[in-house]
C-alpha cells in the first residue's frame, strides 16, 4: 500500500513544491506529519510511562533515570543520520540520484556496524553505568533490569533512523508517520500483557519497547532494498564507499558530538537531580515527557526547514532558504504559545495522570510551569538547527545543540543549587532559562550568515 500511495511521482512532486511552491505549504505539508509522528512518538512514552506508573514510582524513576544512557548510545548513529540526510537532499535538489544511492548505502553499512558494537558494550557495561550515575537500592536494581534489554533495540533504532532520515531528504514524512504509528499501537498493546498479565514488571515494559522496534525496523530496511523513490539500497552488500564515508564522518561528527553530549549533560543532569530523591527523578522524567509534547511543533518545523533548506541550497536557491527560514520561525512560534499555555494551565492535572503521590506532583507541577515560561523560545532554537544542519552545518547545530546544556543549563543548576536553598527547584528554574539563552545565542549565530556557504559542491570536497 505504501508503495502505491508515495511513490515516485509523488516525491517528484514534493521536489517540485520544495523547490519552486508556496514555501507555507511546503513547510506544513513537511511538517505535519512530522509534527503527528512526533506526537505518536511522545504518546508511545507517556504510554510506558503510564503503565509503569501502575507499578510504582520507583520504576517510573528508574524508567526515566536510564533514558539518556540510550539516548547517549543512539546520538552518535543519529549524528550520522542527520549528516546523510543533508548530503542526499542536496543531491536530490542537484539531481545526482547516483551520488545519493551511494550515501544511502554507506548510512546502512555504518548503521549495522555501529548498531552491533554499541548493543554488545551497552548490556555487558549497563551496571556500572547505572552505579555511576549514583543510583542505588530498589532504583539501582530496576534501572538496570531496565536499561539491560533496551539496549537489544540498540540496532533495530539505528536502522529505522536511517530509514526515517532517506524517508525525510526526499520529502517523504508520510511513510514514517505510518510506521511510527504502528510501531506505537504495538507497544501499547504489549505494555499491559507483558507487564501485567506475563507480571513481568518493569522488564516487561522493556520486553514491550524492543518488540514494538523489531518488525518495523525489519521492514524499513525491506523497503529500502526494494527501492525507496529515488533510492534504494543492497543489504548484502557491505562494501565500503571510502569517499562516502569520509564526507558522512566529515560531516556527521559533529552532530553526533553534539547529541553525545548533550545525551551525557542528562546523564549528568539526573546526577544532580538524584541527590534530591526518587521523587524528583520522577518528577523531572515526566515533566520532559509532557513538555516534548508542547515543544513538538517546533521539532517538526525544523526538521522540515532541514529537507527544504537541502534540496535548495542544493538548487542554489538561497533566498528561498531565507525566507523559508522566517516563515518556519512564525509558524513555529505560533504552535508553541498554544502548546505552552495549555502546559500552564493544565500542569496539576497532566502529572496527576502518571503520579498520585503528591511530592512528584508538586515537583512535576512547578517544573512545567517553569518550561510554559519559555518554551515558545524554543521556535528559534530548532528552526536554526534545522537550517543549520539542512545546510551541512553540523559543527554550528553542535554548538549550539551541546552549549545550551554545558555552557548555560548545568552552570546555572550548579550557580543555583550551591548558593540558593532552592533545592530541586534550583534545576526547573535552570532548565526554563537555558532555553531562552540558548534562543537568544541561536538568532545571533544565524544572523551572521555562516549557513549560506555550503553549496552541492561542497560535498566533493573530499574527492
Amino acid at each position: 500500500m505504501i508503495d502505491n500511495i508515495y511513490g515516485g511521482s509523488t516525491m517528484e512532486k514534493n521536489r517540485q513544491l520544495i523547490l519552486k511552491g508556496s514555501l507555507v505549504r511546503a513547510i506544513l505539508t513537511l511538517a505535519i506529519p512530522i509534527m503527528l509522528n512526533n506526537l505518536i512518538q511522545s504518546l508511545y512514552n507517556l504510554g510506558d510511562a503510564f503503565w509503569v506508573s501502575r507499578i510504582g514510582d520507583v520504576q517510573v524513576a528508574a524508567v526515566n533515570f536510564v533514558w539518556p544512557v540510550s539516548f547517549f548510545t543512539i546520538s552518535f548513529a543519529t549524528g550520522i543520520a542527520v549528516a546523510g540526510a543533508a548530503m542526499i537532499s542536496q543531491y536530490i535538489g542537484a539531481n545526482q540520484i547516483a551520488d545519493a544511492n551511494d550515501t544511502a548505502q554507506q548510512l546502512y553499512i555504518f548503521a549495522l556496524f555501529f548498531g552491533i558494537i554499541a548493543c554488545t558494550f551497552g548490556m555487558i557495561f549497563t551496571p556500572a553505568i547505572v552505579k555511576l550515575m549514583g543510583a542505588k537500592g530498589l532504583l539501582l536494581s530496576e534501572s538496570i533490569l531496565y536499561l539491560r534489554i533496551i539496549f537489544i533495540q540498540v540496532p533495530f533504532l539505528f536502522m529505522m533512523n536511517i530509514f526515517l532520515a532517506i524517508n525525510q531528504a526526499q520529502g517523504d514524512t508520510i511513510t514514517p508517520l505510518i510506521l511510527n504509528a504502528s510501531s506505537a499501537i504495538l507497544n501499547i498493546i504489549l505494555d499491559p500483557i507483558f507487564i501485567f498479565i506475563f507480571n513481568m514488571g518493569i522488564s516487561g515494559a522493556a520486553w514491550a519497547t524492543v518488540l514494538s522496534m523489531v518488525p518495523l525496523s525489519l521492514f524499513g530496511i525491506f523497503r529500502l532494498s526494494k527501492g525507496l523513490n529515488y533510492i534504494k539500497i543492497k543489504p548484502y552488500d557491505l562494501r565500503f564507499n571510502l569517499q562516502k564515508m569520509k564526507m558522512l564522518i566529515r560531516i556527521g561528527i559533529p552532530s553526533s558530538l553534539g547529541s553525545s553530549g548533550v545525551a551525557f549533560g542528562f546523564i549528568i543532569l539526573f546526577g544532580f537531580v538524584v541527590q534530591y530523591g526518587d521523587a524528583a527523578v520522577a518528577a523531572l522524567g515526566i515533566g520532559n515527557r509532557l513538555n516534548s509534547l508542547a515543544f513538538m511543533p517546533a521539532i517538526g518545523v525544523g526538521a522540515a526547514l532541514t529537507t527544504i533548506t537541502g534540496q535548495n541550497l542544493g538548487a542554489n536557491q538561497v533566498e528561498r532558504v531565507a525566507k523559508a527560514y522566517r516563515i518556519s520561525i512564525l509558524l513555529a512560534l505560533i504552535f508553541l504559545v498554544m502548546t505552552s499555555s495549555i502546559l500552564w494551565f493544565f500542569a496539576p492535572n497532566l502529572v496527576s495522570i502518571f503520579s498520585s503521590t503528591e511530592e512528584v506532583i508538586r515537583h512535576g507541577t512547578f517544573y512545567l510551569r517553569a518550561l510554559a515560561m519559555t518554551t515558545w523560545s524554543i521556535s528559534f532554537f530548532n528552526c536554526a538547527l534545522g537550517l543549520l544542519n539542512g545546510s551541512g552545518h553540523t559543527l554550528h547545530a553542535m554548538f549550539l545543540d551541546a552549549s545550551r546544556l554545558w555552557l548555560i543549563r548545568i552552570p546555572l543548576i550548579i550557580i543555583l543549587g550551591n548558593l540558593t536553598s532552592l533545592g530541586a527547584t534550583a534545576v526547573w528554574y535552570a532548565i526554563s532559562i537555558s532555553n531562552l539563552v540558548a534562543a537568544t545565542v541561536a538568532i545571533i549565530l544565524i544572523l551572521t550568515g555562516v549557513w549560506k556557504k555550503t553549496k552541492v559542491r561542497d560535498l566533493h570536497i573530499l574527492k
